[in-house]
């Protein structure tokens, strides 16, 4: 593996993860900057909630895209080992969730993921799919149910076939790599996109971590406006 692709790679993964759709969306449908509205986070919900629901279809895809493509190119056209997929992987999704065209913020990171996860670990999307839909539907919560899903698709991991349990180096990489992946979107959560607080700082943290979010009640959160938060659009 040249180290010259690895690297050109790594930072083309990010300059794609950084390609913020929502971002584009809100400017084109309804000339707003989509970080002042609902969540503040440029991602596919944002979108749902504060521009158009069918924009939802061409955001997504993109996003998932720009996880899949570098990971693809990756391999199976240049053959990168594991760990290389993997971090080609979490430069997308580091740039999805951090885009230096967006001045460092950015969506949530898990369309991206999907498919980052679509290329280098199917079986593990499998399992975080499935799960953060039996989640969902059993607590009406989604960012926790994808949370967990996300957890356990990692530990899953271990298990699966070309895993850890069975001697397999690539497995054990596979692993740690989702393990990098989970830990990405946990600080994303935790860092969001508005500052932290003084007062009451503890409580918001466990709100983020587990709602995704700075208050308790998701339809004051998801559908703010400038001017519920002193900004201009």
């Amino acid at each position: 593996m040249p180290a010259y692709q690895f690297a050109l790679l790594v930072i083309g993964a990010y300059l794609l993860g950084s390609v913020p759709a929502a971002y584009i969306a809100g400017r084109l449908l309804k000339g707003i900057d989509i970080r002042k509205y609902g969540s503040g986070v440029s991602s596919g919900s944002n979108v749902w909630h504060s521009v158009s629901r069918w924009a939802i279809i061409p955001v997504g895809v993109f996003d998932v895209l720009k996880g899949a493509i570098p990971v693809a190119v990756a391999y199976p056209v240049l053959d990168f080992p594991m760990w290389a997929q993997g971090v080609v992987g979490l430069a997308a999704i580091s740039g999805h969730s951090w885009s230096v065209f967006l001045g460092f913020s950015g969506g949530r990171g898990f369309a991206t993921m999907v498919g980052v996860l679509l290329i280098f670990a199917p079986w593990e999307l499998i399992i975080f799919t499935l799960l953060s839909l039996l989640l969902l539907a059993l607590i009406k919560v989604s960012p926790l149910s994808m949370l967990i899903g996300a957890a356990v698709m990692v530990i899953s991991s271990i298990w699966l076939p070309n895993g850890p349990t069975v001697m397999s180096t690539d497995g054990l990489t596979r692993t740690w790599c989702l393990l990098g992946v989970l830990l990405l979107l946990i600080l994303k959560r935790l860092l969001g996109e508005h500052a932290i607080p003084k007062k009451d700082w503890k409580r918001i943290m466990l709100y983020r971590f587990i709602l995704d979010r700075d208050t308790r009640s998701r339809e004051a959160w998801i559908y703010r406006t400038p001017s519920d938060k002193g900004d201009k659009a």
